[in-house]
């Protein structure tokens, strides 16, 4: 597993069943960056954007920083329709969606047009959404969900000054939500799947979401555990 925990801005969905480009079309995959001085990358409300790889046994759509467009509700029914399956996990402190109820952090898996299963991985034992609230349950086996406080040592075996006393905190939830990602794709994730400089894998996308095949309330069947 390449650790990706300390980003605090990310959003990772393994897509099965669709091919590249079809997952393209669907989340708005329009064009890619024709530099790094792409005009559009430097004003004062960029393009969400994203970078679209070939990943186990489907394809992942990772974005860094403020996009969350593949944990969208609309963009989750759009991809799991008939035969296809879905799961996303996000971390997000500006917010994922309005349809989750004030979540930060969302993983979610969806099939055949339903959501399954959907929590928030920081309060994990809290209230679920989806027709099968347990559906994630196998994918997060033996996981952990706690924080930890550990010191961080430098190469001469004394602590240096990150955070408080030369610690930092890990929260055991995000590696929980990777480790179901690879589970789900029975692929290990790399770094070059999630920071590559191919062409053709970098997006933007589209200012519109996807038209969702049903209401949002019935694909998130909105009855609740408490």
């Amino acid at each position: 597993m390449f650790d990706i925990t300390w980003i605090d801005l990310i959003c990772l969905t393994a897509v099965k069943g669709h091919d590249m480009e079809s997952v393209r079309r669907v989340i708005g995959a329009e064009s890619e960056p024709s530099s790094s001085d792409d005009p559009r990358l430097n004003s004062n409300n960029p393009p969400e954007d994203a970078m679209i790889s070939e990943w186990g046994d489907g394809i992942l759509v990772c974005q860094l920083g403020y996009g969350t467009r593949c944990a969208k509700p609309q963009t989750l029914a759009a991809l799991a329709t008939a035969g296809h399956s879905v799961m996303t996990t996000c971390w997000h402190d500006r917010g994922i969606s309005p349809a989750f109820p004030g979540w930060h952090n969302l993983l979610a898996l969806a099939a055949d047009g339903r959501l399954l299963s959907a929590l928030d991985p920081s309060n994990h034992q809290q209230q679920r959404l989806g027709y099968d609230t347990s559906a994630l349950d196998p994918y997060l086996a033996g996981a952990r969900f706690d924080y930890e406080t550990i010191p961080v040592w430098s190469p001469a075996g004394q602590t240096i000054g990150y955070g408080a006393g030369g610690s930092t905190t890990v929260a055991h939830w995000r590696y929980a939500c990777l480790s179901a990602l690879e589970r789900f794709v029975q692929a290990e994730l790399h770094e070059n799947i999630v920071r590559s400089a191919i062409p053709g894998r970098n997006f933007f996308l589209s200012g519109r979401l996807p038209e969702p095949p049903m209401p949002v309330p019935e694909f998130l069947n909105f009855s609740r555990e408490g």
